[in-house]
């Protein structure tokens, strides 16, 4: 019995999500199941709330919104009151957002070959081959356990109803889901409304007859978003997460320089993102001239267009960030394609006649390897970016398990402030300022390392922790210590500081094997009594890679 079109799209979703998933991972070598370090800090604050601390990163400590997707945050704590230990559980679940993402891409496709008269099998074959030759799109949405895979399936659900309602396809329930979407957009991060405003305005405007069905998800957009804003003044004080405030500077140039480096290092080494780009660039153009012919399908077309041009330019415009594989871009990775999916399965029906369809065949054979052999490489050569992400969490955990031992527990300042949050049951000071209020606002202008340069010495000073940990870093082989320029770089010179060589000492904590180089007060270091654990060296001492 053959299948229907909805089930086979749900088949070949399936297929794409758990072979792309499965890629991504054995092209890293094998990713462990606790996500990235940001994904650690998100997965704290769910297990606080979980637990009845209340929205804060510290227990006890003061209420700050160090997460950026607050719709992420509440699936999250969910989790963690059903079980602590949900890292299987939250995989899972992102892998089900990635399949829907996938799924309601491919039911796009179709809806578009539809309305434009090209045969649908020859586009979803090809957009199927682009998608599995992107393991970081499944990286990231998958293996990660941030809320991109639910960003990206929001995103793309929300451009797939606008379609059909702007094409004259949409009914009742494509008005009821087109509610809910544009309800979500802006619980699931802060520029989703920016995001949902746009593009149903746009669809007003190129289609005023369906402006009554448009009305009714922009008000819905907005009541949601003064939700979540009215929430976010009560109880934090603030409009926005922390992390705008720590990311994001004041120096709008400078941040849209940064910006604007980010999409063209996106353009120009992220394979065929330049080709997909430049596709949807001739194809916008010919959607607007044809839209005033009323021609079929060209409103999906702006629609589609219109969401893949606004991510670029509204990440752009928030300077970018440091992640590898351009995180920020990722959820628009199966819109993509769509494009040239459409264009060479539109080509002149020649070039399906009988005397070449073989060689055409073998053409396609050939075309899909070459894909796979560049988009993998690509992949593969960052495996060890990838993978570091990962290890900071693994860091994170081993350390603070281990500091939980030490008596009296210090408070202690960190870089990465993800993994060593869900295992340290001390106070911990994010000197990043991602975490930590008055960080992220002491330098209202960002200079330094992207999206991680809100540290600031006076207010460091003014809450001095008993310990800087340096967890992240390794100690030497004879367990000597060692720190790089760069690693001082990102807090302000504060190790070559002659105030902070005074008041801290060089440290390794010790466990069997295991190494953590990092600062300590030395009264604390008297408090804590004689042992093994805890190894104390002089300035002379520590090593400055060169």
């Amino acid at each position: 019995m053959a299948l229907d079109r909805k089930s086979a799209d749900f088949l070949l979703a399936l297929g794409l999500a758990c072979a792309g998933a499965a890629i991504a991972w054995l092209l890293t070598g094998g990713l462990p199941a606790i996500g990235i370090d940001d994904a650690a800090i998100t997965r704290s604050y769910a297990e606080n709330i979980a637990n009845g601390a209340g929205y804060v990163y510290n227990v006890g400590g003061e209420r700050v919104e160090g997460s950026t997707a607050f719709l992420w945050v509440g699936i999250l704590t969910l989790a963690y009151w059903l079980t602590p230990a949900p890292e299987l559980a939250i995989i899972l679940l992102c892998g089900v957002f990635t399949l829907t993402a996938i799924y309601i891409t491919l039911r796009l496709v179709r809806a578009l070959c539809g309305w434009l008269n090209i045969a649908p099998a020859p586009a979803v074959w090809i957009l199927s081959v682009c998608l599995a030759a992107s393991p970081g799109y499944f990286m990231w949405s998958v293996w990660t356990m941030m809320e991109l895979a639910l960003w990206s399936m929001i995103l793309i659900w929300m451009v797939y109803l606008l379609a059909r309602l702007v094409e004259g396809d949409g009914g009742r329930s494509n008005t009821v889901c087109l509610l809910a979407a544009a309800a979500l957009m802006p619980l699931v991060r802060p520029e989703g409304i920016v995001t949902a405003l746009g593009l149903l305005i746009l669809s007003g405007i190129i289609a005023p007859r369906f402006w009554r069905a448009v009305a009714g998800p922009v008000a819905v957009a907005i009541t949601a978003f003064v939700a979540v804003t009215s929430f976010r003044l009560s109880y934090f004080g603030q409009p926005f997460p922390n992390t705008f405030y720590a990311k994001v500077s004041s120096d709008k140039l400078q941040g849209l320089a940064d910006g604007l480096k980010y999409l063209f290092d996106f353009l120009l080494r992220s394979p065929f993102a330049e080709i997909f780009v430049a596709i949807w660039l001739g194809g916008a153009i010919w959607a607007m001239a044809a839209t005033v012919q009323n021609r079929p399908g060209a409103r999906a077309l702006l629609v589609t267009g219109a969401a893949i041009f606004g991510i670029l330019m509204a990440y752009a415009a928030l300077g970018g960030d440091h992640f590898t594989l351009w995180r920020f871009y990722q959820p628009i990775a199966p819109l993509m394609p769509i494009g040239v999916s459409l264009l060479i399965a539109g080509a002149p029906s020649a070039v399906a006649a009988a005397p070449v369809r073989g060689a055409a065949k073998s053409a396609a054979a050939a075309a899909a390897a070459g894909a796979f052999i560049i988009g993998w490489m690509q992949y593969y050569q960052a495996r060890f970016d990838i993978r570091k992400e990962y290890t900071l969490v693994e860091q994170g955990l081993s350390f603070g398990r281990f500091l939980n031992r030490i008596e009296p527990r210090p408070t202690i300042g960190v870089g990465p402030a993800g993994g060593i949050a869900l295992a340290y049951d001390g106070e911990i000071l994010d000197l990043l300022g991602l975490n930590w209020v008055e960080m992220a606002h002491a330098n209202p202008v960002k200079v330094g390392m992207r999206n991680h340069a809100s540290f600031d010495k006076a207010t460091f000073w003014k809450h001095a922790p008993d310990v800087l940990a340096a967890f992240n870093r390794a100690c030497a082989k004879d367990k000597s210590l060692a720190f790089w320029p760069h690693a001082d770089t990102a807090f302000d010179g504060l190790f070559s500081d002659e105030n902070f060589r005074r008041a801290y000492v060089p440290v390794a904590f010790l466990q069997g094997a295991d190494c953590w180089p990092g600062f300590a007060k030395p009264e604390w270091l008297i408090r804590t009594g004689p042992g093994t654990a805890i190894k104390p060296y002089d300035w002379a001492d520590v090593k400055v890679m060169e």
